[in-house]
C-alpha cells in the first residue's frame, strides 16, 4: 500500500536482511530461521480488472488523500503522495467499482534526504515505475452494523508487479459526493520492495495505508475529467 527514517523508509515497504552464512543441522537443536524473505504469493502479475459499465465521476484531489505509515525498529514515519488522479463507478446509487493512479514522484515525507531515498532504487525506484495503479474487481457489501460499509477486491500495480489487493472501506454514496475511506496493511516484500535498513534498525514489512476519497457526483463533478 506505505520507519522511513532513511534506514526506515517507510514508503510502502520494508525489506529482508542480508543473507545469513550457511550454517547446517545441529544435534543441539532445530536449525536457525532463514533472514530470507518469504516467497512471494503464488498469483503474481495479474492482468489489471476493467471497470464495469456506470456513470462516472472523478477523484477531487484538492478535498482526497493518500497517506502511509512505515515502521522500524526505533520509530515509524509518515508519508504521503501529493499527486494522483481516479474514479469511481456509480449505478443504481450503489458504487461498483473505483480506480486509482498515483504519480510516484511526488512521494513526500517531511524529510528531504528520507524522501530521495523513497524515491531511489532502495524504494519506489520512481525513475524506473513513475506510477502506482490499483483497480477494483469487486465491491462486497459487508455485513454487521461497523463502519466498514465495503471489502474491496482488486488487483495493485506497484514496482513492476501487479498482484491482488483487498481491503475494508466505509464507502458512502451522498446526494453530492461518493466517498471512500479506508485504512489498511500492505506487505512490501509482495511488491517487490526489499530494502531492510540498517542492521540495528531494521525496517517491518508492513505499511499501512489511508485512503481518504472524494468523488464529486455534482453535474460539476460529473464533468471532470475521469479515469475509466
Amino acid at each position: 500500500m506505505l520507519n522511513i527514517a532513511h534506514a526506515i523508509a517507510i514508503a510502502f515497504f520494508v525489506g529482508c536482511g542480508d543473507e545469513p552464512a550457511s550454517t547446517g543441522p545441529s544435534s543441539a537443536g532445530p536449525v536457525a530461521a532463514s533472514d530470507e524473505p518469504p516467497p512471494p504469493p503464488a498469483d503474481v502479475d495479474v492482468e489489471l480488472p476493467v471497470l464495469p459499465e456506470g456513470d462516472v465521476y472523478a477523484v477531487d484531489p484538492d478535498s482526497s488523500k493518500i497517506e502511509f505509515t512505515g515502521s522500524q525498529v526505533t520509530g515509524s514515519q509518515d508519508g504521503s503522495f501529493q499527486s494522483f488522479s481516479g474514479s469511481v463507478v456509480l449505478a443504481d446509487d450503489e458504487a461498483i467499482g473505483t480506480k486509482f493512479i498515483i504519480d510516484i514522484a511526488t512521494t513526500t515525507s517531511g524529510h528531504e534526504k528520507l524522501t530521495e531515498h523513497l524515491l531511489s532504487k532502495d524504494f519506489f525506484h520512481a525513475e524506473k515505475y513513475p506510477t502506482a495503479t490499483f483497480v477494483s474487481s469487486e465491491l462486497i457489501a459487508a455485513g454487521g452494523s461497523g463502519a466498514v460499509t465495503h471489502d474491496v477486491k482488486g488487483v495493485l500495480e506497484l514496482h513492476g508487479k501487479t498482484r491482488p489487493l483487498s481491503f475494508p472501506a466505509t464507502v458512502i454514496v451522498g446526494a453530492m459526493a461518493t466517498t471512500v475511506e479506508a485504512s489498511f496493511d500492505i506487505n512490501r516484500q509482495n511488491w517487490g520492495v526489499s530494502y531492510p535498513g540498517k542492521p540495528d534498525n531494521l525496517i517491518e514489512d508492513d505499511v499501512q495505508i489511508r485512503l481518504s476519497l472524494r468523488f464529486p457526483t455534482t453535474d460539476a463533478g460529473s464533468e471532470a475529467p475521469a479515469t475509466q
